[in-house]
């Protein structure tokens, strides 16, 4: 185990069912098939964060949109243990922000790093990176290919204010997400630090070069 602070890890998750996921990839490949592959990517997510957890890396904080966290709890396919909460609602800013504020008031001064579970080839090394890097740095982004970012990790020297400020009017869901937060970044005096760009599983592209 690291004697490095031990940051929350949170998982922003959606209920893999038809017609409550994927909508983008349901419309090449139909609902069904669509929940399959985000049923499949979620577990992979969970498999990666049960797996740090258990070696002392992170602590696990799902976020879950689209179902009931009784619902959730009985059953989510491949739970790691972890710290169940819901979504609630807003943007996608909006709700990564307020997982954020939970997980800070829950470990103060503690590192936090959000993912979502959109990544066929994410990996514990990929997030180690992310733990290490925020071990110097206040912020560390990991870019996709659509112009988002894959990860969003912040360090226990980034104020409130900061923060407010890198989530304020994004464009969210947009191709300029990434961007948009280095340009603030920059402002606010930080030098995000980038990990590798990877490719989230959004569309029928994006699913043709998924090789398993």
């Amino acid at each position: 185990m690291s004697e490095s602070p031990i940051p929350t890890l949170v998982v922003m998750a959606r209920w893999p069912a038809s017609g409550r996921c994927k909508s983008r990839l349901a419309v090449d490949i139909g609902s069904e098939q669509a929940a399959i592959i985000q049923q499949r990517l979620t577990a992979h997510t969970f498999a990666v964060a049960e797996a740090l957890n258990e070696q002392g890396d992170v602590e696990v904080q799902v976020a879950i949109s689209g179902v009931t966290l009784r619902s959730a709890q009985r059953s989510l396919i491949a739970l790691p243990p972890c710290t169940l909460v819901d979504q609630g609602r807003g943007s996608l800013g909006a709700r990564m922000l307020r997982q954020i504020h939970r997980a800070r008031l829950r470990q103060r001064n503690m590192p936090v790093i959000v993912i979502g579970t959109d990544l066929a080839d994410l990996c514990q090394n990929d997030l180690r990176h992310a733990i290490q890097s925020l071990q110097h740095q206040p912020l560390v982004l990991g870019p996709s290919s659509d112009g988002g970012y894959w990860l969003l990790g912040l360090g226990p020297s980034l104020t409130q204010n900061q923060l407010d400020a890198l989530f304020d009017a994004v464009p969210w869901g947009s191709n300029k997400v990434f961007d948009i937060t280095c340009a603030r970044a920059r402002v606010l005096g930080l030098t995000p630090h980038q990990l590798s760009r990877k490719n989230d599983i959004d569309c029928l592209a994006d699913l043709r070069s998924w090789q398993r």
